[in-house]
C-alpha cells in the first residue's frame, strides 16, 4: 500500500477518529464516574435546566437566594435533552459522550486538514492529535470539546469563503461560531480572534478588501440576533436593556468576561503538553509552508501564532490559564502537523525514485513510515488515558492535595443518605464545599455558605432564628480537614484554607474525638461514616 493508494481512499479519514473513540473508552469502561471535576457541576446545571426549564439562576447554589450560572447553556440542555430522552442518569449521559466527543474533535480536525492537504495529511493530524498529552483534556465531556468540533470546521469554512469567494460559506462559519458563543467563553474567545487575525492577513498580505465582505457575513448571523434581542428587550424589558448598558451583561448572566489569575507553563511542560511527534512533523509542515507561501499555509501559520500569543499572554499583563489554551493550539498544529507528514512520504518517495539506493525503492517503506507513526501516536494515547492518575483530581492549598473527583464511597454513601433522609426543603453548610457541589449534584440538596458562620460551638455569630429564615436544615463536617499540626493548648478553632475554587475549613483539632466540643448546642449528630458526620439543626 502506498501513499497513492491512501489519497484514492477518501473513507481513510474516520480511522483516526475510530481510534480516538476506542481510546476515549478505556477510562470510560474502567471508571464508573465520569472523567473530571467540572463535570459534577455541568452535570447539576443541566438537571437545573431539565427541572426549572432555561434560567439564569441556580438555586441549588447559594441558597436561599441562588447563583447565577454564569456559563453558555448549549452543552448542559444537550446532558439534559439525552439524559431526559433516553431515560438515564445525567453522568452516565456525560460518560456516554466522552468518547463520542473524542472521536468528533478528532474527525473535525482530521477533515479540514484532508480538505487542505489531502488524505495523508487528514490521516496524520488526526493521529497526532491523539499523540499529544493534551488527549487526556480531549476524552472529558466538557463543554469546551463540543466547541472544539466546531472550531476547524468554521475557520475552514471562513478560509472557503475567502478562497472561492462565496459569502454563503462565511454564513455558514458564522453559524457554528453562534454555537460555540452557546458552549464555552474561551472558545469563543479563540475562534474569534483567528478570524480577525486572518482577515488582517488577508488585508495586509494580500491587500484583498473585499474580505472585509466575508468578514461581516461571519458575523452576520451574530449581528441579527443582538440586534433582535436588543429590540424586544427594548419593548418589553426596558429596565433590564438599561441594566445591561450600564453594568454589562456579566450583571445578568453572572459569565466572566476575564480571569482574576494566570497560570502559566514553564517551556518544557508548554511543549511536553503538546507532544514530540506534534512538534517535529508541525515544523516540517511549516518550513514548506513558508516556502510555499500559498494562502492555506499562511491561514494555518496565522491560527498557530494568534494561538501562541494568546496562550503567552500572561507576558503582556493579560490574565490566562496557559495550559487551557493548549488544546486550542494543538489543533493548527496538528493540521500543519498533518502536512508534514504528507510532505515526509512526498520526500520518501522522491528519494525511492530516484535510484540511487534500489534495496530501498519497495513502496511498502512508505506504508512502514505511516506505520510506525500512527502506532507511535497509538501507545503514546493508549499510556496516557491508561494511567491511574488521569481519573484523580484534585485541589492544591497550603496543606498538600485534597482529592475532589471522582466521588469517594464516603461521599456516594453521604450522598446516598441525604437522598434518602435529606429535606430539599432546607440547605446544607458544609466545610468542604467540592463535596457540597457532589451533594447538590447527586441528592439534590440545597448549599448555602458561610460554614464558620454556623459550625463551631460557641464561636456561631448567626441567631437560631436567623438559620429558619434562611432555611439552612444540616451542617456537614469532612473529617479529613484537620490542621497538620494540631494545637493541644488552646481551644479548638477553624481556619478558612484557600484551595483553588473554594475555601475549605480545617479545624485545629481531630474532629471526631472532639466532636462534642465542635458541635453547636443547636445540633444534632444523626449520620456519620469514615468521612463525614451530619448534623440537623433543631429549630
Amino acid at each position: 500500500m502506498d501513499h497513492t493508494s491512501i489519497n484514492s481512499r477518501k473513507y481513510l479519514i474516520l480511522i483516526p477518529a475510530i481510534a480516538a473513540l476506542i481510546i476515549a473508552l478505556i477510562p470510560t469502561l474502567k471508571y464508573q464516574w465520569p472523567l473530571g471535576w467540572d463535570i459534577i457541576y455541568h452535570v447539576q446545571y443541566a438537571q437545573v435546566y431539565a427541572h426549572y426549564g432555561f434560567t439564569l439562576i441556580n438555586p441549588l447554589l447559594n441558597a436561599p437566594v441562588g447563583q447565577k450560572i454564569g456559563y453558555p447553556p448549549l452543552f448542559h440542555f444537550l446532558i439534559a435533552a439525552m439524559g431526559t430522552g433516553l431515560g438515564i442518569d445525567f453522568f452516565q449521559v456525560a460518560r456516554l459522550l466522552q468518547p463520542l466527543l473524542a472521536m468528533a474533535i478528532v474527525l473535525s480536525v482530521s477533515y479540514v486538514a484532508y480538505k487542505l492537504y489531502g488524505e495523508i495529511a487528514g490521516i496524520g493530524a488526526g493521529f497526532l492529535m491523539l499523540s499529544s498529552m493534551l488527549v487526556e483534556r480531549m476524552i472529558l465531556a466538557l463543554p469546551e470539546n463540543l466547541a472544539l468540533i466546531f472550531i476547524p470546521l468554521a475557520v475552514y469554512l471562513y478560509y472557503r469563503s475567502i478562497q472561492d469567494k462565496k459569502l454563503k460559506m462565511a454564513i455558514l462559519g458564522g453559524l457554528l461560531f453562534i454555537l460555540v458563543i452557546g458552549t464555552h467563553q474561551a472558545a469563543t474567545l479563540c475562534l474569534g480572534l483567528t478570524i480577525i487575525t486572518i482577515t488582517l492577513m488577508e488585508l495586509v498580505v494580500y491587500r484583498d478588501f473585499k474580505v472585509l465582505g466575508n468578514f461581516v457575513s461571519f458575523f452576520l448571523l451574530l449581528m441579527g440576533i443582538v440586534i433582535a434581542g436588543v429590540v424586544a428587550l427594548q419593548i418589553f424589558a426596558p429596565e433590564l436593556l438599561q441594566t445591561i448598558m450600564q453594568q454589562g451583561i456579566s450583571a445578568l448572566t453572572g459569565m466572566s468576561t476575564s480571569l482574576d489569575y494566570s497560570r502559566s507553563l514553564g517551556i518544557y511542560s508548554y511543549l511536553g503538553n503538546i507532544g514530540v511527534l506534534v512538534l517535529i512533523f508541525s515544523v516540517i509542515g511549516a518550513v514548506f509552508a513558508l516556502k510555499n507561501h500559498r494562502r492555506k499555509d499562511n491561514l494555518i501559520l496565522v491560527w498557530i501564532m494568534v494561538m501562541i500569543i494568546l496562550s503567552n499572554a500572561y507576558l503582556l499583563g493579560v490574565n490566562v490559564i496557559t495550559y487551557r489554551v493548549l488544546i486550542y493550539l494543538l489543533i493548527p498544529l496538528s493540521i500543519l502537523g498533518g502536512y508534514g507528514i504528507k510532505i515526509s512520504c512526498c520526500k520518501i518517495k522522491e528519494y525511492q525514485e530516484s535510484g540511487k539506493y534500489p534495496r530501498f525503492s519497495s513502496p511498502n517503506i512508505r506504508a512502514g513510515f505511516l506505520v510506525v507513526i500512527l502506532a507511535i501516536s497509538m501507545l503514546s494515547a493508549v499510556l496516557t488515558v491508561t494511567d491511574p492518575d488521569i481519573a484523580v483530581y484534585s485541589a492544591k492549598n497550603e496543606f498538600g492535595k485534597v482529592q475532589i473527583a471522582p466521588p469517594s464511597d464516603s461521599e456516594v454513601d453521604l450522598a446516598n443518605w441525604f437522598r434518602e433522609n435529606g429535606n430539599q426543603s432546607r440547605s446544607l453548610v458544609i466545610s468542604n464545599q467540592f463535596t457540597g457541589m457532589f451533594l447538590a449534584t447527586e441528592a439534590g440538596m440545597p448549599l448555602s455558605y458561610g460554614f464558620a458562620h454556623y459550625a463551631l460551638k460557641n464561636h456561631t455569630d448567626t441567631p437560631l432564628l436567623r438559620l429558619k429564615e434562611i432555611n439552612v436544615g444540616y451542617l456537614v463536617y469532612d473529617k479529613n480537614l484537620v490542621l497538620p499540626a494540631e494545637d493541644k493548648d488552646n481551644p479548638i478553632y477553624m481556619r478558612s484554607i484557600n484551595s483553588e475554587f473554594f475555601s475549605l475549613y480545617y479545624f485545629s483539632k481531630n474532629i471526631t474525638q472532639n466532636f462534642p466540643e465542635i458541635k453547636p448546642d443547636y445540633a444534632t449528630k444523626v449520620y456519620e461514616n469514615d468521612d463525614f458526620i451530619v448534623c440537623t439543626i433543631d429549630y
